[in-house]
């Protein structure tokens, strides 16, 4: 009796290994980023770091004959020493002053409501009659709005001020992650988007496109706004209004508001000097303000974006807040770095899809025409 043929299995060994060896992957994957999600922040922010200080460290390796080490031990120095160390000062000293600035504020109001009883309004005013009740009901909902942002700032830059054990260890791995990663020729991006499976010239295409992004937004948004909330803050100082230091970083934050930026602030503080009978100082701060302050973004953004892809202001706005409301401070560099890819990976899409229509696949070749023929 001959032999029945075999019947083939319904699932392939091969399915099945390429099968096992996706769970396994996935698994590990799953459990190497449990383990390690404390420390993802602090992985990300010292990858888009090193990204942004990788001119620097190629200069200074350049200086110190090619070598890797001392280039890299010299960078991350410089890093220390003229970014962490001032943010921690300021965060510091502008949590101290935004804890003692609710009742400055109270007291402040609450002179200028038993003033505003004896103002007079220009007879012009709508509703003059009922400014004597309106006027004082301001002041309290200002005072209010003014105490919710000195405690949303106390909440937020307490997480720098605690000097905890894990803010210690949070800045060690980013100190550490950030060290090894300058010396690294190939970016950190570039090295995981091999794993994706894209042509190599998407691969480039991609990380090129994410970093520069990236790159023209912190640069706009948070160098900018860093320098107008210093200027902003200095004029404040000098005018001699309490709290010169929280308002400066109030400012830096509401710099990333399009067409606002940190002006709406400065015309509270002129108000204030106006209000409080202070009219030499209001009118150099107005000055201060609409000559130097506001201008500076038009003279700062070509110089330090220069031909980097910029994103929309609108994209920028909602990922800065979405960054905050996420990450907490570190926010205001992670989001728009997430959106900036989240663009990038989008117009690389788009740019595919155009570019398999325009191109589709060519028509068999003759000599296989001829082989079916």
């Amino acid at each position: 009796m001959p032999d029945s043929p075999t019947k083939p299995p319904l699932i392939s060994p091969d399915v099945i290994r390429i099968s096992a060896l996706v769970l396994a992957t996935a698994l590990i994957t799953l459990i190497f980023f449990g383990m390690i999600r404390g420390f993802l922040i602090s992985l990300l922010m010292a990858a888009i770091v090193a990204e942004m200080s990788r001119p620097l460290y190629r200069r200074i390796q350049r200086m110190v004959g090619g070598r890797r080490n001392p280039a890299a031990a010299i960078t991350l120095t410089l890093i220390i020493v003229l970014g962490i160390v001032p943010i921690f000062f300021i965060a510091t000293v502008a949590a101290e002053q935004a804890l003692g600035l609710p009742r400055t504020v109270v007291r402040v109001l609450d002179g200028l409501a038993e003033r505003s009883a004896t103002w007079e309004w220009p007879d012009w005013l709508p509703y003059e009659e009922d400014m004597d009740q309106i006027g004082p009901e301001v002041i309290a909902k200002i005072g209010d709005l003014v105490s919710a942002t000195a405690r949303y700032m106390v909440g937020t830059m307490s997480a720098v001020t605690r000097g905890t054990a894990l803010l210690f260890l949070d800045t060690f791995i980013f100190l550490y992650a950030l060290f090894f990663f300058l010396k690294m020729e190939t970016p950190v991006m570039k090295q995981i988007l091999r794993f994706t499976g894209l042509a190599p010239e998407t691969q480039h295409k991609l990380a090129d496109r994410a970093v520069s992004v990236s790159r023209a937004t912190i640069k706009g948004v948070l160098v900018i706004g860093v320098v107008q909330g210093l200027l902003g803050g200095l004029g404040f100082w000098a005018a001699g209004i309490e709290g010169a230091t929280f308002w400066g970083v109030v400012m830096a934050i509401v710099s990333i508001i399009p067409g606002v930026g940190p002006s709406l602030v400065l015309a509270v503080g002129v108000l204030f000097l106006f209000a409080a009978g202070d009219t030499t100082a209001a009118i150099g701060l107005a000055l201060w303000a609409g000559l130097v302050v506001t201008t500076i973004d038009n003279i700062l953004r070509p110089i330090l974006v220069g031909r980097d892809t910029q994103m929309h202001d609108i994209l920028i706005l909602v990922s800065t807040f979405g960054g905050l409301g996420m990450f907490g401070a570190v926010g205001l560099i992670l989001g728009p770095v997430v959106a900036g890819v989240f663009v990038t990976i989008w117009a690389t899409l788009a740019e595919a899809v155009m570019e398999q229509s325009e191109h589709p696949e060519e028509a068999p070749s003759d000599g296989s025409a001829a082989q079916s023929g």
